[in-house]
């Protein structure tokens, strides 16, 4: 942004003409002028915090609309006139103009044309082919297949109970289904609970049996709290391998996009078998291997490598936020693009350097664009659902 427009988009805040995107920007570069500069420690606390709740107010109300207006005191404008224009004009101008104009990162555009994160959200299909939109569904029972009861709990789950004694929904499946930008937890009949990642599904018997195993199909990612049953196995199959426990915790990326498929376990024990499409013996290599709390198994190609896990990685998509640890920028941005809901171009050499940052994947698309642009390996640029990834500053 050049100082001209800063002072522009400043101008019409402090007359309260801005646009509600206008404003956010403001704040943006008020935020990371504040962490930079000491002039504007030196403004009262309370009064630098008036000014910026009174942007967020006037945005709350342009989203929200009047019902939202809460009984006001005296407008701060005045004052954020008179105070404000000096500070904002003076020095942040001066900020402009010797230093964000060196920059390479693109955050006006960045901010302008900003996509928001994932939520919860998932489609239940159940035996009979009937869709449920679990977003929209009011919490309560949602159907009863066989003897089985399927509700939807206060804090959003779906939970599977049998209600009666003649319940025969085994071999009947059910598949929970998230799109892309959309997560779900759910629990099993059996009282496993599963957290899906986003563009992911799982398909599962409404119904164990009391023989056999508890046998479930899961594309994506997924995380299992199993429940412990020493009689009847549970086994996961995903894209090229089966993952037999008895009762354990662990989390399975199986995206069909990627090169290969991760297990980390982080209790108890797991055996995981890949699967011959040829009907050949198996090599070593490509035979079954137990893991260990605190391992990971990855396949590709058939054959299975056992390494130390990064548990806080695995876990990452769970628990709220993106960790990236020497990831290149095609795998980093496939998950961008699954959480939020956007497509993915490269222009340009976009080698394939690794990165690494955290940030939270509740923040709008921007925030992590800007994390990945401050390595200066990548720059992005943002048109509607759609991110153009180019090459960065290091990497020309």
């Amino acid at each position: 942004m050049q100082k001209e427009e800063f002072i522009a988009i400043a101008s019409k805040v402090s007359e309260g003409l801005a646009t509600d995107q206008q404003k956010q920007l403001f704040l943006y570069h008020l935020g990371t002028f504040a962490k930079e500069n000491p002039e504007w420690e030196k403004l009262d606390l309370e009064f630098r915090q008036q000014i910026e709740d009174e942007i967020k107010s006037d945005i709350r109300i342009q989203v929200f609309g009047e019902a939202e207006r809460k009984p006001k005191t005296t407008k701060l404008w005045p004052r954020i006139v008179a105070i404000a224009a000096a500070v904002a004009f003076i020095v942040l101008g001066v900020y402009f103009f010797n230093y964000r104009n060196d920059k390479h990162l693109d955050i006006d555009n960045l901010v302008m044309q900003d996509v928001g994160p994932g939520k919860n959200g998932a489609t239940l299909t159940l035996a009979d082919g009937k869709k449920i939109l679990l977003s929209d569904a009011v919490k309560g029972q949602l159907a009863n297949e066989a003897g089985v009861s399927i509700s939807k709990t206060e804090d959003g789950q779906v939970v599977y109970k049998v209600v009666g004694t003649k319940a025969n929904g085994a071999g009947k499946n059910n598949t929970m289904t998230t799109a892309r930008g959309e997560q779900w937890v759910l629990e099993l009949p059996d009282g496993t609970r599963v957290w899906l990642n986003s563009a992911s599904s799982l398909t599962y018997p409404a119904f164990f049996a009391k023989t056999g195993s508890r046998k479930v199909e899961l594309i994506g990612e997924a995380y299992f709290e199993v429940a412990k049953d020493k009689l009847h196995q549970f086994i996961v199959k995903t894209k090229g391998q089966d993952v037999e426990v008895l009762g354990t915790h662990f989390n399975i990326n199986a995206y069909p996009e990627e090169e290969s498929v991760k297990t980390t376990l982080f209790e108890g024990r797991v055996k995981v078998s890949p699967i011959s499409t040829q009907g050949e013996a198996l090599s070593e290599g490509e035979k079954a291997t137990v893991l260990k709390p605190g391992e990971q198994s990855v396949l590709a190609n058939n054959t299975i490598k056992v390494l130390p896990a990064n548990t806080e990685q695995a876990l990452a998509w769970k628990n709220g936020y993106f960790l990236f640890e020497n990831e290149n920028i095609k795998s980093i941005m496939r998950e961008v693009s699954r959480w939020y809901d956007v497509d993915v171009i490269y222009q340009g050499n976009v080698e394939q350097k690794t990165i690494e940052g955290t940030v939270s994947k509740f923040k709008n698309v921007s925030t992590v664009l800007e994390m990945l642009e401050s390595t200066k390996v990548v720059k992005f640029k943002i048109n509607g659902k759609q991110i153009v990834v180019m090459p960065g500053k290091d990497n020309n």
